[in-house]
């Protein structure tokens, strides 16, 4: 009967953990899928250049003002049961944003952007909560998944549009089939009643990361790093073509940034397993970043090279950022509480990084302002990321 049990255990650990890596790749592909194809989308659906570029920055705006109320959420109805309606918003969203009238595009969005908002946040906590002893690599394993399929999101996204039978809206819609799958694997686990520690565990009083260092120390190397993440997402192809690189070679350059950010993903949480604590890491990443955008600036001749350096940085800085919500923290609730701190500021800051760039060129007339601002960050991210990857727990 006993082994009959752990069996049993071992099973529904296995099955967790496949479900929490599905969740994980659900959380970035319905953003990533629309970039390719939004000039489409803007002529099909007529939408002018600021509403263009609202549906573009709508959902990370959505990511930092969710973030705030996701963990009392997930306290309240149990952390399995939220996941599921959030992978289930996603799957509804991502369909309504594909359907021909121009308010379930917007509907669509707000939707499946409210759902992986909530899973950004709680699943951290799950897995700090189920997996204690291995969730720095659980962590990464989902934040691989995460990052692989929305690069093959965004790279299959005009292939797909292109097809004879096709147009945007199935690069869009063709998401669903995931969220789907994702969202039936889940079904098992909305059995689940857990929402809290014991009552035992629950006496030692919770400290806020809002007024702890560590909490301010993860939100910015989170914000900062992300910020540099996004603006060169969004804005390389622009600075490229000012500097000789093609729209095309752009779009080349700006894939290889992503799969070495993904295969860096992987390398990244062994390692994080293995080291005593997140130090080695977090400079590690900030030096990257900082030889990266030093380096597109000073020799753009050179720009792949530059990704390639950048690459490795925002790997390891996505996985590193993100294991310090369960490695710097005492219990899943804490962990959820980090969470949220950490990315209602890193996605406040993932939106107004790509802005101050516009802003900054256009006032500027050049480059050197906007990329002197990413490099100045990325020197931050070697700060930051160095104090919060010290052994110390809120």
């Amino acid at each position: 009967m006993h082994s009959s049990e752990t069996a049993v255990r071992l099973n529904g650990a296995k099955n967790l953990s496949i479900g929490i890596v599905l969740v994980g790749a659900n959380l970035r592909a319905p953003i990533t899928s629309l970039g390719p194809v939004l000039p489409d989308v803007q002529a099909s659906m007529k939408l002018s250049g600021a509403e263009a570029g609202m549906l573009h920055a709508l959902p990370l705006l959505l990511f930092a003002a969710v973030s705030l109320i996701a963990p009392s959420v997930g306290r309240r109805y149990g952390l399995e049961r939220v996941l599921g309606a959030a992978i289930a918003a996603i799957f509804l969203g991502t369909l309504l944003r594909s359907v021909w009238l121009p308010i379930g595009l917007w509907i669509g969005t707000v939707l499946l952007s409210m759902g992986i908002a909530f899973g950004n946040v709680l699943l951290p906590g799950l897995v700090k909560r189920d997996f204690p002893d291995r969730a720095a690599g659980l962590i990464g394993l989902y934040a691989a998944a995460m990052a692989g399929v929305a690069g093959v999101a965004a790279g299959v996204a005009v292939p797909i549009a292109s097809l004879a039978f096709a147009d945007w809206r199935w690069s869009l819609g063709v998401w669903a089939v995931l969220s789907l799958i994702t969202l039936l694997t889940w079904l098992p686990q909305l059995r689940s009643t857990r929402a809290s520690l014991p009552v035992a565990v629950k006496e030692v009083a919770i400290v806020s990361p809002w007024r702890h260092p560590i909490g301010w120390q993860v939100s910015l190397f989170f914000a900062l790093h992300s910020l540099i993440f996004y603006s060169i997402i969004d804005w390389f192809a622009s600075y490229g073509g000012t500097s000789g690189v093609s729209p095309k070679a752009a779009g080349l350059y700006l894939l290889v940034y992503q799969v070495v950010a993904v295969a860096t993903n992987l390398g990244s949480a062994s390692l994080i397993q293995r080291l005593p604590d997140q130090r080695l890491l977090g400079f590690s990443c900030g030096m990257c970043l900082l030889v990266s955008t030093t380096g597109l600036l000073a020799h753009p001749a050179l720009s792949l090279v530059w990704l390639i350096v950048g690459g490795l940085g925002a790997g390891i800085a996505l996985v590193t950022s993100l294991s310090l919500f369960a490695l710097r923290t005492r219990d899943h609730d804490q962990a959820g509480a980090l969470s949220s701190m950490a990315q209602c500021i890193g996605y406040g800051g993932a939106a107004a990084g790509p802005l101050l760039i516009g802003v900054l060129r256009d006032a500027t007339g050049g480059w050197t302002v906007p990329l002197t601002l990413l490099i100045v960050a990325s020197a931050l991210v070697i700060v930051f990321a160095t104090l919060s990857g010290r052994k110390r727990v809120i």
